[in-house]
């Protein structure tokens, strides 16, 4: 059975997502985006967009708290999201998809089909480096392993 913790609210595979792959790998990608993001190490957490506590780095996400405050649970249920106008989702969406091919539209509409256990088993097979076998999170998929160093650029996905 699938983590359906991480199912993301805006229709994102929180188990590709870089803070959520640092927290549960830990080791050198943790320390990378520490670093990066310029935090403790302890600050680098997440367990799902479905199980946020306040000290999960998604807990003050804007979608997050957008949703919060209409009572929703996923993107799909709101009016701005159905009629397009959601400036939160589409600024999220657009990159994700002109940069990781990732449609989130199509995502939500897989959640809200009932879908979301067999959506959970694919993303999962998908963001695995096909040389060592262990998780990725999106941006290192067309790049590098930071497992065991996979060359993935020229890799399908």
């Amino acid at each position: 059975m699938a983590n359906a913790n991480l199912v993301g609210r805006c229709g994102l595979y929180c188990g590709a997502c870089a803070i959520y792959r640092a927290y549960k790998d830990d080791g050198e990608y943790l320390a990378k985006l520490a670093q990066h993001f310029k935090c403790p190490l302890e600050k680098v957490r997440c367990e799902g967009c479905m199980a946020l506590t306040p000290e999960c780095w998604g807990y003050n996400c804007r979608i997050v708290q957008c949703l919060r405050d209409k009572g929703l649970e996923f993107c799909y249920q709101c009016s701005e999201y159905e009629s397009e106008t959601c400036e939160k989702f589409e600024k999220l969406a657009k990159p994700y998809l002109k940069e990781d091919g990732v449609n989130m539209r199509a995502n939500l509409e897989r959640i809200r089909k009932g879908e979301t256990e067999e959506w959970l088993i694919e993303s999962e097979e998908k963001y695995k480096c096909p040389i060592c076998g262990k998780p990725l999170s999106t941006g290192a998929i067309k790049r590098k392993c930071y497992h065991c160093g996979a060359d993935l650029y020229k890799k399908k996905f």
